[in-house]
């Protein structure tokens, strides 16, 4: 371009504007207008400067709604109160439930509980499918999403079925009671757990020694202890409580070093020695175990030890029959059969390498036991019909829920001829009367009526409640723990009862309702 060219030429150049009244035109209104230009920027780069400091140094605006299960968690941890009631008049303060004006299942109060589709609840008003990762979808295990603080049942459930704050507040009180008698190497022990505590373990002043029971069923308490913990909706890996976590987390290391390996189909996988009750000992921490890995899903930790404790009952079990004391011996009883039949059905749901006809024909052959010793009228003995040894129908209430978790219809004769059994003696604790008081009848019978349902399990419920929450220690060394008397208690010491009782107070969301044969 030429220099002579106008168009080459910046709007403030002087010489060209001098010879160009056009130039000089614009050059003077530039020059006019600039200040108006300049305050503009000024303007602008101060408001500029004010919205900068105010989104720098203004708070950011929390949350209008928090997750609704860290809500539920912040009311779980409430700080231990051994003042608490934990009684029957205790009232729950949760919303009230919504009664449907039409619900789609009408029966008559005495009526057994219906059987409904899988993973549909009790109204019928849902249809959701259960997810197996986070429920069983059959007893929903222990605890996790099953359990008081779940996702599937909460709290809900708890009061739907029979349940109160007085009666979280006895479990809560139990497993307080269990966590500071657990021994530092992560076992609970029948009779050494006095070690453990801080002033004078003692019920002399009522007669009854200092609650000590035999040492040989510390594989068996230790289970019980973490079924009750894991009832509470704890795990060894997660938990509201992380003191409960702890709990567990230790206890699981112990039992897994009680664990036998060997070359022995006979004994490889069994927890605990060969004393002559291991079964007890053995089935009892199979099932904690595996609703443990149930919950968890941690098969890296829990996966071989419970395949290989599972493999261990299968091979034990009697052709056609079921178990006693020894492996293939050709003895079976109904107690033992029954913890058997319970650690199966919770390690059915475990993700170990054991196929489900092995689970069918187990339960195949322990029902064809329990039927031989179950006479007309529904009651069931120890090894023959008509062997009962106890006052109370502690077999029969074994058997009726053995019947149901192995697969039988609530609807069956049989079981509801259990069931009239069962409700010939409501809990009492009634430390005058001899054989009145059996915790371990007690528990058996608690699940067995809540998965028949209806008016006989109402009925039982309020005795059960009445019986348990009036009974438990307040105060002392001893708060929270039942007394080890009765039936069986003695064996299992205060450790045991105080495990049992918990587990028997979690029954309203420990398992859901079987829903018939699989």
């Amino acid at each position: 371009m030429s220099d002579d060219d106008p168009s080459s030429a910046g709007p403030l150049d002087d010489s060209l504007a001098d010879t160009d009244p056009w130039l000089a035109r614009d050059r003077d209104a530039w020059l006019h207008e600039a200040p108006f230009w300049a305050l503009s920027a000024v303007l602008h780069l101060v408001l500029v400067a004010v919205l900068v400091n105010v989104m720098i140094e203004a708070p950011a605006r929390p949350k209008e709604h928090a997750p609704m299960r860290l809500r539920l968690e912040e009311r779980a941890r409430v700080r231990y109160e051994p003042t608490w009631r934990r009684d029957l008049e205790r009232r729950p303060k949760l919303p009230e439930v919504k009664l449907v004006e039409k619900p789609v299942l009408l029966r008559r109060l005495d009526d057994v509980t219906p059987e409904v589709p899988r993973g549909t609840d009790l109204s019928n008003l849902t249809n959701l499918e259960l997810l197996h990762s986070s429920v069983h979808d059959v007893i929903g295990a222990a605890g996790g999403a099953s359990g008081a603080y779940g996702q599937r049942w909460g709290k809900g459930s708890l009061i739907r079925e029979g349940g109160s704050e007085g009666t979280e507040e006895a479990v809560r009180a139990a497993l307080e009671w269990l966590r500071r008698h657990q021994a530092p190497d992560g076992s609970w022990s029948s009779d050494k757990f006095v070690e453990q505590c801080r002033t004078r373990c003692a019920s002399r002043d009522v007669g009854r020694g200092d609650g000590r029971g035999e040492r040989w069923y510390d594989v068996g308490v230790t289970g019980l202890a973490v079924l009750a913990f894991a009832g509470y909706g704890h795990t060894h890996v997660d938990g509201v409580f992380p003191e409960y976590v702890e709990c567990l987390r230790r206890a699981v290391r112990w039992l897994k070093r009680q664990q036998v390996r060997s070359n022995d189909p006979a004994e490889s996988g069994r927890y605990g020695g060969t004393g002559g009750h291991w079964p007890y000992n053995h089935a009892i921490a199979t099932m904690a175990m595996s609703e443990l890995l149930v919950m968890s899903r941690d098969v890296i930790g829990l996966g071989r030890s419970v395949e290989d404790a599972v493999e261990l009952i299968l091979h034990s079990q009697n052709p056609g029959a079921a178990w006693r004391y020894e492996v293939r011996d050709g003895d079976n009883d109904t107690s033992v059969t029954g913890w058997m039949i319970l650690a199966l059905k919770a390690a059915r749901n475990a993700p170990i390498d054991i196929e489900a006809r092995r689970y069918d024909l187990a339960f195949e052959d322990a029902l064809r036991f329990i039927r031989s010793v179950t006479d007309d009228e529904g009651r069931a003995g120890y090894q023959r019909r008509g062997n009962f040894r106890t006052r109370l129908h502690c077999m029969t209430s074994v058997a009726v829920l053995g019947r149901l978790f192995a697969g039988e219809s609530r609807e069956g004769i049989d079981i509801r001829r259990g069931v009239d059994v069962c409700m010939l003696d409501l809990p009492r604790w009634n430390e005058g009367e001899r054989g009145a008081i059996n915790m371990y009848h007690w528990y058996y019978a608690s699940y067995a009526l809540f998965q028949y349902g209806g008016t006989p399990w109402r009925r039982w419920n309020i005795a059960m409640k009445h019986a348990l929450l009036q009974s438990q220690r307040r105060g002392g060394e001893e708060d929270g723990s039942w007394d080890p008397i009765g039936d069986w208690g003695p064996r299992g010491g205060r450790v045991y009862s105080t495990a049992i009782g918990a587990m028997t107070l979690e029954v309203y969301y420990r398992f859901l309702r079987v829903t018939g044969a699989e």
